[in-house]
């Protein structure tokens, strides 16, 4: 439904391809109930469907988005570069804009900052961050359970509809827009632009033939980024949001992309690389929308991101966490080093009074602070026949009663643990690896009491966090406990659950075990 006004102000372009779940939702993003302050705009509203199975129904899209109208192409092809092209010819928009990715969600400011952009200077192109729903980009999280009920559910935890930056809280910054907000992405896709500067590059590069077109947005953002005289603007505090599809590029395998770079590779004669251009910016940044945008170089480094739909990442600052971290380096219990965070503290309590467990095995003990901070709790909890076997390399010198030390190694637990011991004390157990947080000691000691843990036990791996430190004496570890973590996870299946109401006690992984509180089931 058009207001009455003889100029369109924007087009848009909306490219989908067998989306019947996704493309409402895309739709609803860039509809005037939901984009802020476009009230007196005229906008266009062009559905591409390039094929799908299932025909795109305009009167269903309408409902959630008046302004749609659908147009199918003569030829269907799986490259949707030429049907976008003739498409694009009809728009009637002073300014255009290209959504070649039906299934991303838009951020309520994106349209009106787009026209303010193109109000101040329209011989430069205008583009947006990239985000992914989800624990991790698709890439990986979709070989990792990743889903379409996981991602429903997903957004029906926040009240995206009402509030559109919430999909803020519930994304991750795309590969291609890794450098974030003040440096160079690779692709848009929310691409607007005057009409004339879309003419005057000719669009898309219709020798692009690879499903979904393979690196075809990316060609295009780097020439339109030339065209703009290497300064095109860039919104600030907004962006589209993918949801998962099956998409051949984000939700598609490693050698389906490789196949799309050498296809760039035959047309251009050399390797795709980041265009390289000074932004210029419209629009404003508040603090998760910052944050969110920004890409660590520790996020970088990682070795593991995610397992079963859930980041490692621990939702603490870094420098707090620096800070936390010297303090617990700092920690002793009656004169014996203990070296406990002050989350973990309360929630070893809580696990001491929801399982009482019969038998605590820790390995790594230092000077055995941990061990008699742990029996004194569950003295304190009535726990008086609760027995603690701790185990380290070098066993410390403790007369405790009830407290039991033993050296072992554990880079060899079956030859140098007290096995016969192991075996007979009673359940349940809470097991605590805090060994040396590397990824050979540490799957080998998961593997080792996954042997004995019967259902109702559990078991923490400590020092995730590791990842989550600056320093670079951390980065020697390689995130060993978080890979052994996700390694056991993926080879045990179902015998093992993330006790997330551990894990999220303070917020997501405030802790230094994230995805590591695990419970035998």
């Amino acid at each position: 439904m058009m207001n009455n006004h003889s100029v369109i102000d924007i087009s848009i372009l909306v490219c989908a391809f067998n989306m019947e779940r996704e493309l409402p939702r895309t739709l609803f993003t860039l509809s005037k109930q939901y984009q802020l302050n476009i009230e007196n705009l005229n906008l266009e509203i062009i559905v591409l469907d390039n094929g799908s199975t299932t025909p795109i129904c305009e009167n269903e899209l309408q409902s959630v988005c008046p302004e749609v109208q659908v147009v199918r192409p003569k030829v269907i092809k799986v490259s949707p570069s030429s049907a976008i092209n003739s498409a694009m010819k009809s728009l009637r928009g002073n300014i255009v804009g290209l959504w070649i990715d039906g299934a991303r969600l838009a951020s309520p400011g994106i349209i009106n900052l787009a026209y303010k952009a193109w109000c101040a200077n329209s011989s430069k192109a205008i583009g947006t961050l990239g985000f992914h729903l989800g624990p991790d980009v698709q890439m990986r999280s979709v070989f990792q359970g990743y889903n379409n009920t996981y991602e429903d559910a997903l957004l029906e935890s926040v009240s995206w509809q009402e509030n559109g930056y919430r999909l803020f809280e519930i994304s991750v910054l795309a590969d291609s827009s890794r450098q974030g907000w003040f440096g160079c992405i690779n692709e848009t896709n929310a691409l607007f632009m005057d009409r004339h500067l879309w003419e005057e590059i000719g669009g898309l590069d219709e020798r692009f033939e690879a499903p979904g077109g393979g690196f075809v947005n990316l060609d295009l953002w780097t020439r339109i980024v030339a065209a703009s005289n290497g300064h095109p603007w860039m919104i600030l505090g907004e962006g589209t949001f993918h949801q998962v599809h099956g998409g051949v590029a984000t939700n598609g395998t490693a050698n389906a992309r490789k196949k799309m770079h050498e296809e760039y590779i035959s047309i251009h004669g050399m390797s795709f690389s980041t265009p390289k251009y000074e932004s210029r910016y419209v629009g404003s940044l508040d603090y998760h929308s910052f944050t969110k945008g920004i890409y660590s170089q520790l996020d970088n480094q990682r070795k593991v991101h995610s397992i079963r739909c859930r980041n490692f990442k621990v939702d603490l600052p870094t420098v707090p966490l620096a800070n936390i971290q010297r303090g617990t380096l700092n920690t002793t219990y009656k004169g014996l080093k203990f070296a406990k965070d002050p989350f973990d503290i309360v929630l070893y309590l809580r696990v001491l009074e929801r399982l009482r467990p019969a038998t605590i095995i820790e390995i790594g003990t230092l000077e055995g602070g941990s061990a008699v901070w742990l029996k004194d709790q569950c003295k304190a909890l009535g726990l008086d026949s609760t027995q603690l076997l701790t185990i380290d390399i070098i066993s410390p010198s403790l007369e405790v009663p009830g407290v039991f030390t033993y050296q072992g190694d554990a880079a060899k637990p079956d030859e140098t643990f007290p096995n016969d011991v192991i075996s007979s004390v009673p359940h349940p157990w809470l097991v605590i690896e805090d060994s040396a947080h590397t990824y050979d000691t540490t799957i080998k000691v998961l593997e080792y009491f996954d042997w004995y843990l019967q259902p109702g036990d559990m078991l923490v791996v400590e020092d995730g966090v590791l990842a989550d430190l600056e320093s670079d004496n951390y980065r020697t570890f390689k995130d060993g406990p978080n890979r052994a973590v996700a390694e056991f996870l993926d080879r045990t299946g179902n015998r093992y659950i993330i006790d997330e109401s551990l894990c999220d006690f303070y917020g997501h992984n405030v802790t230094y075990a994230p995805n590591a509180w695990l419970r035998r089931v």
